[in-house]
């Protein structure tokens, strides 16, 4: 099927240039961002920090008990996987030191390589439109393009195993010793990526071994016995020999026992009745495999592995061995550890690769039995009759999940990789983490430990952000000039409103948006809201800082609109803002302003111009203090749905929470709506017990959209015991928005 015309292989390599060029951007898209929450930015950073102390300390072991200033314990040592990622992060690391950009830099520059990877091994084999279709196969799975910039064991393993293929396919073309080189590279960078990277390439050494030394020469095609016994026997020294590597460096620090039971509680509890719990567990898992792949890839998946199963018993190749390895290892770490699959959306990454291959050779398939059918009736025509039906018929599966693949990517990075998480709130942190970066870390040493609020919680991406742990702590000190913990951070969102009083009155709280800080030095004083002005990002801050986020620059002096409104509400001291509001926020702040000096005149004009800016088609009447005057959403890197309200009486603490449903498939999608509903929203930074009457108020929920239309819906749940408010229709709650 290789003898075609020469403009088809142009045009398949035209297909490969696209979908190469698109899976880099989907990989280096935010690159230099500030790693978030959720295990895209929490997890690839977690497995820097493990690796820093390699270089910290001078040891061979990636490590637990990040910035406390000692040197690991070997309790603490990670010995649960081999420690090529940890290897590489740690060269990257001692070469350009602490950077936001090297949490993603090996994933980036890997996940780039995967594509033309896999038109090299099509092309080699099967022909240059094949190794196109097996390029753009994997760059519209939707798992693959939002993990492609996440560091962990998936993508390295799977860059290592088809560089492998690739190497050998080569070498056993030309022969060359660089082919051969390169084949050992790829395994022992797969061989040293997960323990799945074993799997990955055993059927196909296992199968060499067979065509080598047990079958007889007439049973396989021709080849040349000397290299191909030469590769062989250096690829099974190389697995070998990182597999003894990597068993003697646990045993060295004796974490054997502790490797086997990582493995024993990944793989969960296993019931006699397999098939049954098997697909239980599978049901349990449905929309998030679903969204990873589409239903169609699914599909093709399974009908394609008995073809390529059939195609390597007839045609006795080593590349008919490729897919059927990604399937095994995938499918034997899918099924065989339960829990990890239970926990992490990420885990059946690996199936992207088969499904690119298989894909490719399904479609092989299926136009060498028209080339055979062509060839009967016109010999010439056949290859390239074969060529066109290849390639367009691998490229039609590939166009019906473009869309999904491409919408993908905002979601997956918008959530950090976390989807739906099963219907929790989800927050990306990055606010918090940019005054922490920009606001503390400048005035601390590395290492600085510093105090938190307990419910705002210090995770893997605080740790990086700050290089120094935390004490959770619910009142920070004041005016301790020798404080061992000399800031303290928290949300006032997570706050009660007794809670916000009693902090600002106890210390000087710097408040930055939603984030409280306090200088555990300073003595107390009034608070400063402080703005971080939030703007849409630039085109180039958009490609390289963060598309799915505002851009933030920290004021340089305190904001006079926010300032009044904490201080008014906190009980303290407040000047009166001076100037014109010129923000739809500095309107709401003047309005209140205008009620708190009695001016009503001033109060109803500006009330006349916020509600302009509303869509006042939600308006709801409450009980209990409150009333909803419309919504609006905003679109740009963070699209929100806002309700504006206006408090009517005192109100107890209270959480307007936001709950989105999926309710139909959206134009052109392959997926089917999302079953889990979500929460959506966080309470307000000042809380509702702090709230005054006729003044207004803006909630929002930031809409991690997921693909198709969802309905957005507010409601009133009560933080402290009291009545919350409910419709005074009797409705359970209030259509915000519907977001096509």
């Amino acid at each position: 099927m290789k003898a075609h015309a020469p403009t088809i292989d142009r045009v398949a390599r035209g297909v490969a240039i696209v979908a190469s060029a698109w899976f880099a951007f989907a990989a280096a898209w935010g690159m230099f961002g500030i790693p978030g929450g959720g295990h895209i930015g929490s997890g690839s950073a977690a497995n820097v920090m493990a690796a820093e102390q390699m270089i910290r300390w001078k040891i061979m072991y990636p490590a637990w008990g990040w910035y406390n200033g000692d040197p690991p314990a070997l309790g603490n040592y990670y010995c649960h996987h081999p420690f090529g990622l940890y290897y590489v992060s740690a060269a990257l690391g001692w070469v350009f030191g602490h950077h936001d950009v090297l949490v993603h830099l090996p994933a980036v520059l890997m996940s780039a390589a995967i594509p033309p990877l896999l038109y090299g091994i099509g092309k080699e084999r099967w022909g240059a439109p094949l190794g196109a279709v097996a390029a753009a196969g994997y760059s519209v799975v939707p798992i693959a393009v939002g993990f492609s910039n996440f560091w962990n064991l998936e993508t390295i393993s799977i860059f290592g195993s088809l560089l492998f293929f690739l190497g050998h396919s080569r070498h056993m073309t030309t022969r060359r010793t660089r082919y051969l080189v390169a084949s050992l590279i790829g395994l022992a960078t797969a061989c040293s990526g997960d323990w799945v990277g074993y799997l990955l390439v055993a059927p196909t050494l296992g199968w060499a071994f067979l065509r080598a030394f047990v079958l007889p020469l007439r049973l396989t095609p021709r080849f040349r016995l000397e290299p191909y016994t030469r590769w062989w026997a250096l690829s099974v020294t190389v697995a070998v020999a990182s597999l003894v590597w990597w068993i003697w460096l646990f045993h060295h620090v004796n974490q054997i026992a502790d490797w086997l039971n990582s493995g024993a509680s990944r793989g969960g509890a296993h019931t006699d009745d397999f098939r049954a719990s098997l697909r239980a567990t599978l049901d349990a898992r449905k929309s998030w495999i679903e969204f990873s792949f589409t239903p169609l890839a699914i599909k093709i998946g399974k009908v394609a592995a008995p073809v390529c199963l059939v195609r390597w018993f007839v045609t006795r190749r080593d590349e008919e061995t490729y897919s059927l390895g990604i399937l095994f290892g995938a499918s034997l770490q899918y099924v065989g550890f339960k829990e990890g699959a239970d926990v992490h959306i990420f885990w059946p990454h690996y199936f992207a690769a088969y499904f690119a291959l298989a894909l490719a050779q399904l479609a092989g398939a299926i136009a060498a039995a028209l080339g055979w059918l062509v060839g009967r009736v016109n010999r010439s025509r056949a290859p390239a009759v074969a060529a066109i039906a290849g390639l367009a018929l691998g490229l039609i599966p590939v166009a019906a999940m473009a869309h999904d693949g491409v919408s993908s990517l905002w979601v997956w990075r918008r959530t950090g990789g976390r989807y739906n998480d099963r219907g929790s709130p989800i927050e990306s942190g990055i606010d918090e983490l940019y005054v922490l970066k920009n606001v503390i870390r400048p005035r601390i040493a590395r290492e600085t430990r510093i105090d938190h609020y307990p419910s705002v919680g210090w995770g893997w991406e605080q740790l990086w952000t700050n290089e120094g742990e935390a004490n959770a702590e619910a009142t920070p000190s004041a005016g301790v000039a020798s404080a061992p913990r000399p800031f303290w951070i928290g949300r006032g969102s997570r706050m009660s409103g007794d809670e916000e009083r009693r902090i600002a009155g106890a210390a000087h709280v710097r408040i930055y948006g939603d984030i409280w800080v306090v200088d555990e030095r300073e003595g107390a004083g009034p608070v400063d809201a402080i703005s971080l002005n939030e703007h849409e990002p630039s085109l180039v801050q958009w490609l390289l800082v963060d598309g799915t986020e505002p851009a933030r620059s920290i004021g340089k002096s305190p904001d006079p609109w926010a300032t009044w409104e904490w201080r008014t509400h906190l009980g303290q001291p407040a000047a009166l803002p001076a100037g014109e509001p010129t923000t739809l926020d500095e309107l709401r702040i003047s309005h209140n302003v205008a009620i708190s000096q009695g001016d009503d005149t001033a109060a109803g004009r500006l009330l006349q111009r916020i509600k302009g800016q509303l869509d006042l088609g939600a308006a709801t009447s409450f009980g209990q203090g409150v009333r909803l005057l419309g919504t609006r959403v905003t679109r740009g890197a963070q699209p929100k749905v806002e309700s504006w309200f206006e408090c009517t009486s005192p109100m107890g603490d209270a959480s307007f929470n936001v709950r989105s449903s999926v309710e139909a498939r959206a134009p052109f999608s392959l997926i089917d709506p999302d079953p889990i509903d979500r929460e959506m929203a966080y309470p307000p930074p000042i809380s509702t017990k702090l709230w005054r009457p006729r003044f207004l108020y803006m909630t929002y929920a930031v809409l991690n959209h997921r693909i198709g239309r969802e309905r957005y819906a507010g409601a009133w749940q009560s933080r402290d015991g009291s009545p919350a408010p409910r419709r005074a229709d009797g409705k359970p709650d209030t259509t915000l928005a519907v977001i096509p």
